[in-house]
């Protein structure tokens, strides 16, 4: 009978001990991933991937400065409401999300470094801070500048006034100092943003005409991006000094 006893009470130790282990359990999200910096006119968004099915998750805060590093959450940008997240929201699956950094902390110049983070953001009553938020670490930290955009029409390609090259007999012929690299059809201006091959070697005197095609364009410091929409309608944007982020 003594031994039932010790039993039945070690079973109740072990079941108390469990049960409470479960509610002071507290929930790790999943940082947001592929992180990128996309530039635009005095604008930046930030693009990356994320899938947290904790309960308690409430959004995303984000990050903007023009230093690399942040104090987390005090330097994440508040939302409407004055509060964090920046961005509410809750996702279940995995997700790609583009979202425009807000200019509630600063303006966004064009030809200006800065450099912007996400975190996963949530509140939780069982943990001393009373929130959850995801780490930033030092390569989730992206440098972008934004930069000019606009239209153009015709079979010269300008951008920003600088005179590129010419479309002719199905073939981008560069002009002056400018050289090419050709990244195939794409279905908009911003799926190439950071170049991974930007000695001038990578670039040619002349590329393929392609409709839907995308151009990076190479002189000294300075990049310009065609996009041709349509035959005679493009999408271009430059950046006159990318030598500290080399995207576009």
């Amino acid at each position: 009978m003594k031994k039932i006893i010790m039993l039945l009470i070690s079973s109740i130790f072990l079941f108390t001990s469990c049960n409470e282990e479960l509610i002071t359990i507290v929930d790790e999200y999943n940082s947001p991933y592929d992180i990128k910096a996309i530039a635009s006119n005095n604008a930046i968004y930030i693009s990356f991937w994320s899938s947290v099915i904790a309960s308690d998750f409430a959004g995303f805060n984000l990050y903007v400065s023009q230093a690399n590093t942040f104090t987390q959450p005090d330097d994440a940008i508040k939302s409407t409401s004055n509060t964090f997240p920046t961005i509410l929201g809750s996702n279940h699956t995995r997700t790609n999300f583009v979202i425009e950094v807000p200019t509630t902390k600063m303006a966004f110049a064009n030809g200006t470094l800065y450099y912007v983070s996400v975190t996963a953001y949530g509140t939780n009553n069982l943990v001393d801070k009373k929130y959850i938020e995801t780490k930033i670490t030092p390569d989730s930290i992206i440098p972008v500048i934004p930069r000019n955009e606009g239209d153009g029409n015709g079979n010269s390609l300008t951008a920003n006034g600088q005179n590129l090259g010419t479309i002719n007999n199905g073939k981008i012929t560069c002009n002056a100092n400018w050289k090419v690299q050709y990244f195939g059809a794409q279905n908009s201006i911003n799926n190439v943003v950071v170049l991974t091959n930007y000695n001038d070697n990578s670039f040619d005197n002349d590329a393929i005409y392609s409709i839907n095609g995308l151009y990076i364009f190479k002189n000294g410091n300075s990049l310009a991006k065609i996009w041709i929409k349509k035959d005679g309608s493009y999408r271009w944007a430059y950046q006159q000094n990318a030598s500290q982020w080399w995207g576009i």
